[in-house]
């Protein structure tokens, strides 16, 4: 029903009579925006087919292979401006068939400096989380990543971002404490010291904190970067009141060279009846373009390669991924391939090497496991 709504929202914008003498622009990659002179409606989505091979205990859970595939994203979304104002609503359609709204928020822009946003949209933690999926160098995000961001939620925030500096503070749902709102505070600030036309220096930091629904952390367990794998790191849901989490970023990019890292620390407090629980990691990335174009970026998060010519761009890079809730920990280290057809088009190719160590209650002590994975990407931005 949701995004049925969203699709004649979608068609009424773009049927109705205002923008007959509109002014239409369309571009690979970047949407259809539709404008006259006092509003703009832009129009785009995007659609990622993953297709995974795994085998061994770290990703398949015992010694046997594995292999699946999945569309991983198919969304399509709606923008407006009117003035100060601006609104989103995006709308997800899930592999299993079901749909969801993935941000629907207003946002105004009328104060000098600070935007005000209201509505469904992601929260301010981390540099990873905040770097769109589409423009993201891996094909999946660090386990450390997913577990501590909290991704899109609703809320309210305030916040500025130029080129050089950014801020952003905001109050969040997360569900239900009893009769109440599970409130979460989320903020983050970024900072470049260097910021040219070729190089550019990022440091960044966050911090959130959260009541916990139904006194529980669920997203501790987290697979090893493979997102269609059997096996996860972690031992279930920590119990607790509330968790608080703070991240450190770091990037740095010249010509076709980047490399970024982050540090995530936690700990779900348990209050008076329970132990508290630390979850723990880091990642480092680097990323080198063979044929020399340069990684953008802008107000405090990365975009994907641009290729200059006809022939498209390529891209190699390599990953070490380090995660540890409570007393189990996992790395993953990660190769790969990226093939830029178009500024719309998008191919890439991981090879995932995964390591973890559980506590094993069976026979009370830990185990170790390992495996390997290959990840393909298509991706198609509209």
């Amino acid at each position: 029903m949701k995004l049925k709504l969203l699709a004649v929202a979608v068609a009424a914008a773009i049927s109705t009579p205002a923008f007959a003498e509109s002014e239409v622009k369309a571009k690979a990659g970047g949407g259809a925006k539709f404008k006259t002179d006092d509003v703009s409606i832009k129009v785009g989505g995007r659609l990622m087919y993953d297709i995974d091979w795994f085998d061994d205990e770290a990703f398949n859970g015992s010694t046997d292979s594995g292999s699946d595939s999945e569309l991983r994203r198919a969304r399509i979304y709606v923008s407006g401006e009117f003035g100060d104002w601006e609104a989103k609503v995006q709308g997800d359609f899930k592999d299993d068939g079901g749909t969801k709204l993935s941000d629907a928020y207003i946002q105004y822009n009328g104060w000098d400096g600070v935007d005000l946003t209201l509505g469904k949209h992601k929260e301010p933690f981390g540099l990873e989380e905040n770097t769109s999926s589409k423009d993201i160098t891996a094909i999946e995000r660090t386990m450390i990543t997913n577990a501590l961001a909290p991704g899109k939620n609703y809320g309210v925030s305030l916040g500025s971002a130029s080129d050089k500096f950014t801020w952003k503070v905001g109050l969040y749902d997360h569900g239900e404490e009893g009769d109440n709102i599970a409130t979460g505070v989320t903020g983050r600030v970024t900072f470049a010291p260097v910021l040219t036309k070729n190089q550019v220096f990022h440091l960044g930091f966050g911090y959130r904190q959260s009541q916990l629904e139904d006194n529980e952390y669920g997203d501790a367990d987290q697979r090893l970067e493979i997102h269609t794998a059997n096996e996860k790191v972690g031992s279930g849901s920590i119990m607790g009141e509330k968790i608080n989490a703070y991240n450190l970023e770091a990037a740095y990019a010249v010509g076709p060279f980047h490399v970024q890292g982050e540090y995530f620390d936690a700990e779900v407090d348990g209050g008076s009846w329970t132990t508290d629980t630390d979850i723990e990691g880091y990642y480092a990335q680097f990323g080198y373009v063979l044929t020399g174009e340069s990684r953008p970026y802008s107000k405090g998060k990365f975009k994907r390669v641009s290729p200059k010519g006809s022939k498209g761009a390529w891209e190699i890079f390599g990953r070490l991924s380090h995660y540890e809730p409570g007393s189990d920990e996992a790395d993953a280290y990660t190769l790969g391939l990226n093939y830029y057809a178009s500024k719309a088009v998008r191919v890439g190719i991981n090879y995932v090497n995964g390591d973890l160590t559980e506590f094993d209650s069976d026979i009370n002590n830990f185990v170790g496991k390992d495996g390997n994975a290959i990840a393909v990407r298509f991706q198609y931005v509209f």
